[in-house]
């Protein structure tokens, strides 16, 4: 029997949400429960102090302050992000079945400050659990990269939770940052107001919320240490080259390698608008497969290649700043990179667009964004892989609007346009919606 189409469905309750919240929406002040989009410290994942709200739809969390327990708890140190987000994704071209799937994720960030808690000053501990439920493919229609990273992150079997970042912070002075244990690198990304967001609160596509390098797992087990003076700001990273998700000891850290990540930046004003430019690159002495050889027989393989990298620049601007949000407003920001193409799959990406947050009028709390991607591979690989399995580039369009129906409940429309990596196959198209809860 085919799945009932979860798309109307979730359109009719959307209408319904907004009829009854327009109002408070339109005299609401504006949310503080996403990241600062003001350069941050990497890794930090944290959120601003909600406001306080006089009706339970005006409060920013469903469950309120818990009769003052967790605004006891954040003055003394301990903050607490706990949110679900439900998504609905339906093909409506391109190749492999079209139905309607469902899925969803749980979240939560706990963060300690040793110093407000007395302990000592400067510490902190940061954690990440999140997990992933339903039936929404990872891969769909012969695209490389998922269309819904909400529902395809963390790596491993769904339905379990899973402890993505549990790490250290200590503060020396006013801008430096030392980081260290289990990090979740979207996590890094939490301050950023494009990249980011775990697939829940901007785009949905990995190639925005993550762009991948091919050097850069999801989970890493390292230590990052950041510093800014004035405009000027680097950061260092060394880490395990393997992914981390599923791995809670450290029996093999570095046995297979080890990857070091520098990255320079500025940040400024340029026409008087936010203006920030930066670069990185990313060096790997892992082994890994020779891609001109996959197809060779034993006897003709030389055997794995050491050492690969990922180069890149990163860029954005402030067009407009909005009339109701400090430091936001509507931005252009893109990446670019080129890799080594062997043995890192990826030899060239760009990634980038339009994100506009309270930009709309009388709705401070919304926020939209418009990117395009496209990664070319390798062509060693492609190379190898042509008589049975023709490769191109992968590239594709995004576009989403996020409404704030209360304080606490997003509603996200998404539609995206994908050319697949598989040469074979048609354009996809891929409409989503995407219902978010802050608990």
């Amino acid at each position: 029997m085919r799945r009932v189409r979860l798309i109307p469905v979730l359109c009719t309750l959307a209408w319904l949400l907004g009829a009854v919240t327009a109002q408070a929406q339109a005299t609401s002040p504006p949310s503080p429960r996403e990241p600062s989009a003001q350069p941050a410290t990497p890794a930090v994942a944290a959120f601003e102090t909600p406001s306080p709200a006089s009706t339970w739809i005006d409060r920013e969390r469903l469950t309120g302050d818990w009769g003052g327990a967790r605004d006891t708890a954040e003055r003394r140190g301990v903050t607490f992000q706990i949110e679900t987000t439900g998504f609905a994704q339906d093909m409506f071209a391109g190749d492999g079945p079209d139905q309607a799937e469902g899925g969803a994720r749980f979240d939560a960030l706990v963060n300690v400050d040793t110093g407000k808690l007395g302990w000592w000053d400067g510490g902190g501990f940061r954690t990440h659990l999140e997990s992933r439920f339903g039936d929404i493919p990872i891969f769909r229609a012969g695209a490389l990269w998922p269309m819904s990273t909400g529902t395809s992150l963390p790596l491993g079997d769904p339905d379990r939770f899973v402890l993505t970042s549990i790490y250290y912070t200590h503060r020396f002075g006013a801008g430096t940052m030392l980081m260290a244990g289990r990090i979740n690198v979207i996590d890094l990304l939490a301050g950023d107001p494009f990249f980011g967001g775990w697939g829940a609160h901007r785009f949905q596509n990995v190639a925005f919320v993550a762009p991948p390098t091919g050097v850069l797992p999801p989970t890493i087990v390292g230590a990052v240490v950041s510093t800014r003076r004035g405009a000027w700001s680097f950061t260092g990273m060394v880490f395990d080259p393997n992914d981390q998700t599923n791995e809670y000891w450290f029996d093999n850290l570095f046995q297979d390698g080890v990857n070091v990540s520098l990255s320079p930046g500025w940040s400024g004003e340029v026409g008087g608008r936010t203006t920030s430019l930066g670069g990185t690159a990313t060096f790997s002495t892992a082994r890994g497969t020779n891609l001109g050889e996959i197809l060779l027989p034993p006897e003709l393989q030389t055997g794995d290649k050491r050492g690969s990298y990922s180069v890149g620049v990163q860029a954005s601007h402030l067009l407009a700043e909005s009339a109701v949000l400090k430091g936001r407003g509507l931005g252009v920001y893109g990446r670019v990179a080129v890799g080594d193409g062997n043995p890192n799959p990826i030899q060239s990406m760009f990634s980038g667009g339009l994100s506009g947050h309270g930009m709309v009028a009388g709705r401070p709390r919304d926020s939209f964004g418009l990117g395009y991607f496209n990664y070319g591979f390798s062509d060693e690989l492609a190379g190898s892989l042509q008589e049975v399995l023709p490769l191109g580039t992968e590239q594709g369009l995004e576009v989403f609007y996020k409404a704030a129906l209360t304080g606490w409940l997003r509603l996200t429309a998404d539609l995206q346009v994908v050319s697949p990596v598989r040469a074979e196959r048609r354009t996809a198209v891929i409409g989503s919606l995407r219902l978010n809860v802050a608990f």
